[in-house]
């Protein structure tokens, strides 16, 4: 079997199990077990058919078993983890990824144990620790870069066994617990070992590692090591919701931690976090496609308003002239700005595009460094900032940056190491200038409390997650967590979190702003139950069932709304929406009247309902609410096709004539030009009408086919306006002679 085919098979039996369709499972994992040819698994196999044979038959004679439930469970769970051997079996002989060519090279080498290398991460550790304490710190420099080195590269190896631990032994468990262990390593290192556990669990499940991952999260006292493990924990519970389910060992734990308001808390922050991480794409989008472009046109605008000894003796006048904030005005840029600060100050991912350009560098050739938290004694930034140095203010700066993620710090750090050190050194030097500013942030650094200091280090491991699994080059080794949103509302043992009604207003309105109506609607229908009078409740219900296209739900959703608060001229109008799209223009007009003796001479009404006059072939009333909004807005030309073609479909093509002469001289479409040319056809004015027909297809770019489409549709149009039905095709003829000529 391929790779492909491998995989493919298991995430079938995955989706299989979690709908507890057994016996094709048993048929996947016979065809995998075939290509494997181990006898042992075969067996186990065997082992596992035969007991579900036995339970089905006790069940089918009637004989009562206490039991069947939990050994029902128990076969599940085996299945599932006998689908992780088999699967990781044939793709440690058929795979060329990095992990299991790292895998296959750690089997030749037993000594490489998880326990081994952090012991070697320990000494190298103590080394420098021991060195630092020397006395001549300007000799000494050098040899403390050669020993931090020796700590990183000690850091990604652990990192590297730790992710390729799979299946793990009793000695593994003992040595990720020891390393896990409150305060055993730095906090740099123990960062590193809970997103190598991540990492580990995120390729195959292990209940244990789970666990550990919990305990991490429940007896930290460091906060960087608290949230990145419950990021790591909530995240890897949605992916294996339906094996957790089977574990009453893991539930209990669950239960038991949510009796813990600070990790209910904590849970409910990350969730809207995890929401928020669904915009990244858009944002990177908008930012690329909306708002580079639009920069790069007005540039030449802005250079031509800088005059030329502007530009070579005074920098600092750039920030000063208002012509060019009246340029960035008129050109929308300053409206999207302003859009991306609104959505940097509500912890939205922002810099991806920015940065995702800057992951090349030999840092992140190491799936560790995606995960490192940022510390300028790095060796590989020992160019851009001088070791030991703590009063820089740069350092500062990047250091306490609460908008720029661990890994996007590295990248704009690293990116400075291209840059000659003479204008390095000019930017950092203007860093160190704004000690008063700097001092401001280090104060706004304290003043964060316990919650805002764990939800700035969640955003932004999420955010250096987000990146690795999008960006690096080991993402093509996982299955992308961020391709689809990790919905913890859907994950069952976790929902009483987020079930009081404050939790539930506040993710359904993060939702519906953010315009995922499906889950909005999620959350409001969830709210309704305990809120049947809440006539707002029933209007944003009625609004996304409507943005989703179930217009029929919409509006019994609206009439509700309507029920309970029956003047909000809001609802009347969606209701009256509603009933015209699904084609009850009676039903719209009884509403739009109703809207309009509450708001008169508004001119969406009035052509609304001259729309719905329209739509039930009452076109002398609908000419005349189409002349009352031409007449309450002359300036405005929205009404005129409306009466141009209402009047043609009346008889009374004079008045439809003078319509589409003022269209036509009005930035016309290539149906406008069709229109008129059916308005001539009426009056008998075959040329003009050919001439007119040929301007419609040349105002489509020539695209005769389109015209012919669009002219077949109006026929019945054309013999209701007494032409006759034998005239249609030879005109139509004609008009194509004449498009060779």
């Amino acid at each position: 079997m391929t790779v492909k085919e491998i995989i493919n098979t298991q995430q079938e039996i995955y989706r299989l199990l979690a709908k507890k369709q057994i016996k094709t499972v048993f048929e996947l994992l016979s065809e995998l077990s075939l290509a494997l040819q181990d006898w042992t698994v075969n067996e186990k196999l065997n082992e596992l058919e035969t007991s579900y044979k036995y339970m089905l038959r006790y069940m089918f004679e009637g004989i009562e078993d206490p039991e069947r439930e939990q050994v029902y469970r128990n076969l599940i769970s085996s299945l599932f983890t006998l689908t992780d051997k088999v699967t990781e079996l044939l793709l440690e002989k058929e795979s060329s990824g990095f992990y299991f060519s790292k895998k296959r090279y750690i089997q030749l080498h037993p000594e490489m144990s998880i326990q081994q290398q952090s012991d070697t991460l320990d000494s190298a550790i103590n080394n420098l620790s021991l060195n630092s304490l020397l006395s001549d710190i300007e000799n000494n420099t050098q040899t403390q870069i050669e020993l931090r080195k020796q700590v990183e590269k000690a850091e990604e190896e652990l990192v590297t066994r730790i992710w390729c631990n799979y299946p793990a032994t009793e000695w593994d468990y003992t040595a990720l617990r020891e390393g896990l262990s409150p305060e055993h390593f730095p906090v740099e290192t123990t960062c590193l070992i809970v997103s190598a556990l991540t990492l580990n669990l995120l390729h195959r499940y292990d209940e244990q590692k789970l666990a550990i991952l919990l305990d991490v999260y429940e007896q930290s006292t460091n906060e960087e090591i608290r949230q990145r493990a419950l990021c790591g924990v909530l995240i890897l519970m949605y992916i294996y919701k339906a094996r957790i389910e089977l574990s009453p060992y893991l539930l209990a734990r669950i239960e038991a931690s949510k009796e813990n308001e600070r990790f209910c808390k904590e849970t409910r922050t990350i969730f809207l976090q995890l929401i928020k991480s669904r915009e990244t794409e858009r944002i990177s989008r908008k930012f690329t496609e909306e708002l580079l472009p639009e920069m790069m046109k007005i540039s030449p605008s802005i250079y031509k308003k800088m005059k030329q000894d502007e530009l070579m003796n005074d920098m600092n006048s750039l920030d000063k002239n208002p012509e060019w904030q009246e340029i960035l005005e008129q050109s929308g840029i300053a409206d999207k700005l302003k859009e991306l600060n609104d959505l940097q100050l509500e912890g939205a991912d922002v810099f991806m595009s920015t940065f995702s350009g800057l992951k090349s560098f030999p840092f992140f050739k190491e799936a560790a460094n995606w995960f490192r938290p940022f510390n300028t004694e790095y060796t590989a930034l020992t160019n851009v900032f001088t070791q030991g140095d703590k009063d820089n203010n740069f350092k500062k700066l990047i250091s306490l940056s609460h908008f720029l993620c661990n890994s996007d710090k590295y990248s704009f750090c690293l990116s400075l190491t291209q840059v000659p050190e003479t204008q390095r050194g000019m930017m950092t030097s203007q860093f160190n200038a704004e000690g008063i500013e700097m001092q401001n942030i280090e104060k706004d650094k304290l003043s964060l409390n316990a919650d805002e200091a764990g939800k700035n280090i969640s955003n932004q491991y999420l955010q250096d997650l987000y990146r690795f699994f999008k960006l690096s080059s080991f993402r093509s080794e996982f299955s992308d967590p961020f391709s689809s949103h990790i919905d913890l509302f859907q994950v069952s043992f976790l929902q009483s979190i987020f079930s009081d009604d404050n939790t539930l207003r506040l993710i359904g309105e993060f939702y519906f702003r953010k315009e995922y109506y499906a889950d909005a609607l999620t959350m409001f229908n969830k709210l309704l139950q305990n809120h049947r009078s809440d006539s707002e409740l029933y209007q944003k219900i009625g609004y996304c069932l409507q943005m989703s296209g179930e217009y029929d739900k919409a509006l019994d959703a609206y009439l509700k709304a309507e029920m309970i608060y029956p003047d909000s001229l809001w609802t009347l109008r969606r209701i009256a929406s509603c009933y015209r799209t699904l084609k009850k223009p009676e039903a719209a007009l009884e509403y739009y009247l109703r809207i309009e003796q509450m708001k008169p001479d508004n001119l969406s009404i009035e052509m609304n309902i001259g729309h719905c006059y329209f739509e039930q072939e009452n076109y002398d009333e609908a000419l005349k609410y189409y002349f009352k909004v031409d007449y309450l807005d002359p300036k405005s030309t929205k009404a005129w096709r409306a009466i141009a073609w209402c009047s043609f479909l009346a008889e009374k093509q004079e008045q439809a004539r003078r319509y589409y002469e003022k269209i036509l001289n009005n930035k016309p479409t290539s149906i406008d030009y069709m229109n008129a040319g059916h308005v001539e056809f009426a009056l008998k004015n075959l040329n003009k009408t050919i001439e007119l027909y040929r301007e419609s297809i040349e105002n489509d770019k020539g695209n005769a086919e389109s015209f012919l489409n669009n002219f077949r549709q109006d026929v019945k149009y054309l013999i209701q306006a007494g032409i006759s039905a034998n005239d249609i095709p030879l005109l139509i003829d004609q008009l194509m002679y004449s498009l060779n000529r």
